[in-house]
């Protein structure tokens, strides 16, 4: 008796969890319109807010859409080759030493950020620059 309670739990947890959630038409429509040729995609709704993860041209993306469909923020998680070649060039410059481990991009209708994270033989560090090339350590830790 048990082992079946156990599974009428676990069954109905499962499936709450995989219900996915009910999208507004126009956030749906914007997110089609814009991003056609987007894989594995996966919707979260919030009290104020759509979130929608998926993949585009081999690069990860988050976007968070408001009830009516407008874009708030959107996060792109990629390489070195995908950074505009002006903060290539910059990084290159500033921190040629050390190797790129990975690219986060997040966008704002205020701020455009790429946070970089660079690798050495000691240390992983986290380097914040604005679209201008702008550039700061935001993050510096030691190796194990």
């Amino acid at each position: 008796m048990k082992k079946l309670l156990v599974a009428a739990v676990l069954l109905i947890s499962v499936a709450s969890y995989a219900t996915p959630p009910e999208i507004s038409e126009k956030v749906l429509k914007a997110f089609k319109e814009t991003f056609k040729q987007a894989k594995d995609v996966t919707w979260n709704e919030f009290d104020d807010f759509y979130a929608v993860k998926f993949t585009n041209q081999n690069i990860d993306t988050r976007i968070r859409y408001d009830k009516e469909g407008n874009v708030v923020q959107t996060i792109r998680y990629y390489f070195e080759q995908q950074l505009p070649p002006f903060i290539q060039c910059k990084l290159k410059n500033k921190y040629g030493d050390k190797t790129v481990f990975g690219v986060t991009e997040m966008r704002t209708e205020s701020e455009m950020s790429y946070y970089i994270i660079l690798q050495d033989a000691k240390y992983w560090i986290t380097i914040k620059s604005d679209e201008l090339g702008n550039m700061q350590v935001h993050e510096k830790m030691k190796k194990a």
